[in-house]
Formats: structure tokens, sequence, C-alpha cells
């Protein structure tokens, strides 16, 4: 298990004058492992340092050696630069003394400060018995570095000789070949292994739990293990777990990523005619990309200087360091993943998932439901991933965050200018009706005879042709997505990006924000460390991550993590008496209003078919006909409005865990929702439709479609996602309930800000990018005033 704390070192150190210089030093922590740690008491150092006149909030790296115990003793080793880029180093020994006083000091470091070797100070830095509270509070298990920096290639391997020999055992009665669909073969087996290398350490100790758990339940019956029973016992196996509680969830956790990956072969993609995304694409380098810069360019630590830094390009980083760079700001953006363009999105759409997905587009909230919530890792985040879809704020949210007490910038007409900028950049518009396939036909029957209104929704691609790519990334640039257009304007006007560097710290010197530390790889898989100094850190990390880089540099809000809001989202899949393209149009391109429950939204929705097809509640022989089919197949979708029941945490290895509870209120509505969608397929002229619920059958008749609002089912049994995800890091007026104030600094600190969907303090109902825009210029505005 890693291990992070923090320690704050003051102390006096005497120059050849004699002179007294105070020195602070707010340091963290960190280990890989805390039993190597209690062993052999080495952690890895970051934090900042003032030591006038030599340092003002430089970032330190350096190691501890803890052994307070079997040798009474705590050493360090620190180096810095100054601002003319000097080598310093802190080094020092501190003596723990046991049974003081309770106000004396506990330990103390002889302390000697070099500059290029040179000795220019020593004295004695001091860690104050009266602190030793807040010390013990910041110990944060399963948080350590491993967890902010990136993999680099991605870990392959993750299954045991044993695990993969259960897996392809059960794959033999878990898919069933026939027509297009290909027998399960190794090909499978390593594609799965390779999704698992992606996921979270939880979710892959989860997936081995689940087969060596279907391993005992064999052996409990047949006395052997599953790859040694017979395919009509292993049958009979798969059909009882299904029926008990534990092993049926065992049975989903292994099934969901064994069809995405088999529904993955090209040789049943190729079967039934969907397109391989293959063609070449060559585009001239822009001049702005001058401004964009990689590991592999970069010294082993650089230094850099700015007025603002702004961790993440997505729609609240991206657009809040164009607004700044336009009040003529010095701006350097961070980004973690690759700045990928029409080159780099095409291919095959499992390889894009995995590079550009965060954790492979597979993490799994834990809650009392299956909800899969996914984010981009990419320049431009989850908006280069995204469908399009681009709504404003809905007044009536608004009218309700003023009932919050939010201020008057928050008025509809007041928040309006922010939306307008946002819709010109973006070039807001409806979809085009060439592009929208022949879902938008059979939803438009369905809806009219319903007597619900219906029509294209607004989009942000002008000259969108319908390649149906948007969730992978757009191969034509035709969505201006935030590394389309906030980035590239961003650029144009003097900023800097760095990508494929992960914020490791946040620099703090007390609680005025200095900069960031950024690390990451070059091509070789060199380390390299970047100290950005800055005026002021906006952290756009997103919904997810802000709330973790935030808690990993000390900083425990009450609501920090906490009021996480999704749009819990499921998709129909309908069968058609003819065949169409259902891989080509605009994925999300048509809506439904004014039907059933006022919480949920219809929007269109398609998912291709190796994503859809662990989505499908049929197995054997019946999942074989419908994947068959599948070019009869049309799709579209709902989303619930929900009210925060979720939360964000640190889970093992210090990567993300979410909890989500589905409350009784949105699932009554999404029981509603799946019912419409039935109905709406139906009347439209579909033959079946296939719903998102575990167990439930094709839905052939009309009076099968209304059954579905009012049936008993267990919130488990929907298969959902989550996107959207808001308000972990949310706005408010004070400490208690908010993360933020109305200005966009974090509570308690000085030069702190957060500019992404964690800021916003509720759900919307509607797709969030345009509100999370609005959002980052009002914030760029203010940060800019304080500035200036």
């Amino acid at each position: 298990m890693p291990l992070t704390f923090f320690e704050t070192m003051r102390g006096e150190l005497y120059d050849a004058d004699g002179l007294a210089h105070h020195v602070a030093m707010d340091l963290r922590c960190e280990s890989g492992h805390a039993r190597g740690f209690v062993t052999n008491g080495r952690a890895r150092i970051t934090g900042t340092i003032r030591a006038l006149p030599w340092a003002d909030g430089a970032a330190v790296l350096g190691t501890l050696i803890a052994l307070p115990v079997t040798k009474r003793l705590m050493s360090y080793e620190l180096e810095f630069r100054d601002d003319d880029g000097h080598a310093w180093q802190l080094s020092g020994r501190k003596d723990v003394r046991w049974l003081r006083g309770a106000h004396a000091s506990l330990t103390n470091l002889a302390t000697t400060l070099s500059c290029e070797g040179e000795q220019v100070a020593q004295g004695r830095m001091q860690f104050f018995a009266n602190d030793y509270p807040s010390f013990l509070r910041s110990f944060q298990p399963w948080v350590s570095l491993r967890a902010d920096l990136p993999e680099g290639r991605h870990p392959e391997g993750i299954l045991g000789p044993g695990h993969r020999e259960t897996l392809a055992a059960l794959a033999e009665v878990l898919i069933e070949p026939g027509g297009s669909v290909p027998p399960v073969g190794t090909g499978t087996i390593d594609r799965v292994d390779t999704y698992i290398g992606n996921m979270t350490p939880l979710m892959q100790s989860g997936l081995r739990a689940a087969l060596r758990g279907l391993d005992a339940a064999a052996r409990a019956r047949h006395g052997k293990r599953a790859a040694a029973l017979t395919v009509p016992q292993r049958r009979a196996l798969v059909e009882e777990a299904r029926r008990a509680g534990a092993l049926r969830h065992a049975v989903d956790a292994v099934e969901t990523p064994l069809r995405i990956a088999h529904f993955g072969d090209r040789r049943y993609l190729d079967a039934i005619g969907a397109p391989r995304y293959g063609e070449p694409v060559l585009e001239q380098r822009p001049g702005w990309m001058a401004n964009v810069t990689t590991p592999t360019e970069l010294s082993r630590r650089e230094t850099i200087d700015c007025d603002v830094v702004v961790i993440g390009t997505g729609a609240g980083g991206a657009a809040a360091a164009a607004r700044l760079t336009e009040h003529g700001l010095g701006v350097v953006m961070i980004e973690e993943g690759d700045y990928a363009g029409r080159a780099q999105f095409r291919g095959d759409l499992g390889e894009r998932t995995q590079k550009y997905w965060r954790d492979g587009g597979y993490n799994l909230a834990l809650g009392n439901t299956v909800l899969g919530v996914s984010t981009g890792r990419l320049v431009g985040g989850t908006t280069a991933i995204n469908s399009g879809t681009a709504f404003r704020t809905p007044d009536a949210v608004l009218r309700e965050w003023l009932d919050l007490g939010f201020p008057r910038d928050f008025t509809p007409e007041a928040f309006a200018p922010y939306l307008d900028e946002v819709a010109a950049e973006l070039g807001i518009g409806p979809a085009d009706p060439r592009y929208l396939g022949r879902v938008a036909e059979i939803i438009g029957a369905g809806a009219d005879a319903l007597g619900a209104a219906h029509g294209p929704l607004p989009r942000n691609a002008v000259g969108c042709d319908g390649q149906g790519q948007c969730v992978h990334g757009c191969p034509t640039e035709a969505k201006r997505s935030s590394n389309v257009s906030w980035v590239p304007r961003a650029l144009k006007g003097g900023a800097q990006l760095f990508t494929n560097l992960t914020v490791t710290r946040i620099l703090l010197s007390g609680s005025r924000a200095t900069g960031v530390l950024a690390e990451g790889q070059d091509a070789h898989g060199a380390p390299r460390t970047v100290e950005v100094r800055a005026r002021a850190v906006v952290v756009a990390a997103g919904t997810l991550m802000t709330p973790l880089l935030l808690r990993r540099n000390g900083l425990t809000l009450p609501a920090l993590g906490h009021h996480l809001s999704v749009h819990p989202s499921l998709g129909a899949v309908a069968m058609m008496p003819t065949p169409g393209t259902p891989w080509s149009g605009i994925p999300q391109g048509y809506q439904v209003e004014g039907l059933g429950d006022p919480l949920v939204t219809f929007e269109g929705v398609s998912i291709p078919p190796q994503f859809a097809a662990g989505t499908l509640p049929f197995h054997g022989a019946r999942l074989t006909e419908w994947m068959n089919r599948w070019s009869h197949t049309e799709q579209f979708g709902a989303m619930a409005r929900d009210i925060g029941t979720g939360s964000v945490h640190h889970g093992p290895g210090g990567r993300t865990l979410i909890r989500y509870h589905l409350t009784p209120r949105v699932q009554a509505a999404l029981q509603h929702a799946c019912a419409s969608l039935a109905e709406l397929f139906l009347r439209g002229g579909a033959e079946a439709v296939a719903l998102p619920i575990a167990g439930t059958p094709p839905i052939r008749t009309l009076d099968q479609a209304r059954t579905v609002a009012g049936i008993r089912l267990s919130p488990r049994q929907f298969r959902m996602m989550g996107p959207h995800p808001l308000g972990t890091a949310r706005m408010g007026p004070d400490a208690r309930a908010a993360v933020v104030d109305f200005g966009h600094r974090v509570f308690g600190t000085n030069g702190l800000y957060v500019a992404d969907g964690s800021v916003v303090p509720t759900s919307l109902g509607v797709n969030p990018q345009v509100t999370i825009m609005a959002f980052a210029l009002r914030a760029a505005d203010l940060i800019a005033a304080d500035l200036n």
C-alpha cells in the first residue's frame, strides 16, 4: 500500500556574515510501499522552500530517510533552483528526541545550505510538537507518486496463466460462435488481458477475484477447476452462478470485458460490414504548434516562469487559458495526455479507446448499481471524445443556483454573454439533417405517434459529414472540441503547452500557490521534471481528477470529492426489419422532448457493436443472433438528472475510486425512460427492442414496453454509463459546504483556483460542456482582475 504524508519545517540559517535568514519548507513525503517505508525509512520529497534572498517558493525535490525508532535518525537531502538557474542543495540530519514536554521541540535538523557545491549558510530546522496532530492527520494511505505519473506503455500480462485458462474455458460457454461470430481464441484472451492492463488496480483485482470465485465454485461442485470441466458442466456452472448473488456479479465482471474484446475481433467486424477507419490522413503542422513541447524536447529539469499555470486542457482549462492569454497574461498549460489530431484519430476503435480514454474507458463506480464513468486523457480532455452535443445552461438551473446564494452574475441575463461567446467559438448549431441517419426517421415516427416534440440536437460540429466516430476523436476536426478551438486560440495568443506531463505537486508556500511541479518521461523513458513558477495556479484536471490532486497536496476541505453528480444514461437497441448502416451518421444527433418524467432527457446514442455487446441483456444463442444481425440495429438513449449522491476518493495505487448510489427517484425515472424508448422504437417500426436491464427478454409489443415502468427491479440490473461528472469541488458561499468561492478561489488559499466541471454545483439535466466553458471564461476574467 502506498503512503503519503505532509510535514512543515521552520528554522534559521546563518550566512558567513552571521546574518540570520528565516527558512520555511512545506513538504510532501511519499513512499510507494508503506511496509518498505517502515523498514528502510526512505521516501521521496517534493515541496516548496522560502529562504530569502535565495529562494521564494522554489520547488524542492529530494529524499527523506526516517528511522526514528531503530536509529533515532531522520535525514534530508533536497535540491532546488533559484531564479537564475543555479542549483542549490539543502542537507540535514534530525536527531529524534523522545520524552520531551508536550510543547518542546520534538525533532530538530542540523542543516547546511549550499549553492553549486559551496556552503552558503548553516543552522537548524525544527518540527514542533504542537504541529504533531496535523502531521498525523496528513497521512494518506493508497496515495503515492505512482498514481500521478503516466505509466508510459500500457502494462500487459495482468492475468496469470491460471487466470487465462479459466477465462478461456468460461469464454467457450459465454460466447456461442455462429454466422459472423467467430469462436473465442487466443486473440480474444490477449485483448482482454490488454484491456485489463489499463484498468484501475481495484478493477484488476476485482476481475481476478471473479475468476478465482468461479474456479472455487467449480471445485466445490465438481472437485476440479473450471478449465478441467466438460462444456456442459461449464455451461451449468455459469447458469447456476447467474442465479446466485455474489457469483452472478462475478460472471458479469468476466463477461463484459470478454464481449468487448471478442466482438472487437476484426473477423467479426469485417463480416458484418463495419468500417476499418484506416484511411491515412496528411495534415500540415500549423505554426502555433511551435508553442507545444513534449518531454522529449526537455532537459532533465527545466524551470519556467509565467503569470498563470493551467493544469488540464479540457472544457474548463482550455477556455480559461485562451481568455487569460487575451488578458495579456503569460500562460502555461500542462496536459498529461497527447496532442492528437486527425492523423491519430484513425484505425481500430478499441485501440483508440485504450489510448485516449482514462483507464481505457473502463472505470466503474462502486455502489448499488453498475455505472461506467469515462473521461478523456488527451489535449482537449473529454471534449475530444464526447458526442459534440452543446446545450446552453438552462435558465431554470441558473435560478436554482441563485436560490443557493449565488451572486447576480448567474442570473440568466448576466450569464448569457458568456454562453454567447462559447456558442460563437464552438459554432453551435442544429445537427445537419443529411447525417442524422435513419434512426431519426424511426424515432421521429415514434414521437409523432406519442405526441412528443422531436428534432436535431444542437452541436459544435460545423461541416460534420457524419463519420460516426465522435467519441473516439473526430477524424475531420469538424467537431470544435477544445483541442480544435480553445487550445489553438490560446497558443496563437502566445500561451505555451507542455504535453505528456503530469502535475505531481502544487507548490504552496504557506497558503499561497506559487506554481506546480510536473513530471514525465521522454521517448526513451528518461525522467523529465518541469517546475513552473506562477502568480496563480488554475486546476482544471476534471471532476474526477481535480479533487484527488488537491487532496494529494494537503487540502482537506469537507466538501472536496463529494457531491458528485452524473447523468445516469442508458441506451436501447432496436432490431429493424431491414439492414442499414448503424455505424454511419451522427451518433448523437436527435432528441425527443416532453416525453415522460421531467428528470429525463432523450438523446441519440450510437455505440459500436463491440462496446454495445457488453450492455445487451442476452446470453448464448440469442446474443449471437443479435450480433449477427447488427446491421439491422439502431440505437437511441436517455439520461436522468440526479442529485449529486456520488463521491471520488483515492483507491488502491492512488487511482480513482468512484462511489455512486442510484436513488429510488432516479431509478423510477430510468424505468419509465426504458419503457418510453421501447415504445418509441416499436411505434417507429422495430421488430424488437433490447433494453439495458439484465435478465429482460426482447420487447416485442407495446404492452410489454409499458410494463417495464412498473416491474420490480434492482438498481444493479441496469447497464448504464455516468457521463458529465460535476460537483466534486463545487462553488459556494463558504468552506463548510463548498470548495471554491464565487471567484473560483479554493477556500483557505491565495492564488489557487479551480475552473472545470468540478465547480458546477448541481447536475444540469443537459450536456455540460458549454456551461463548463462559460464558468471558465468568467473565472479567467476574475483571475485576470486579481492579478492586474
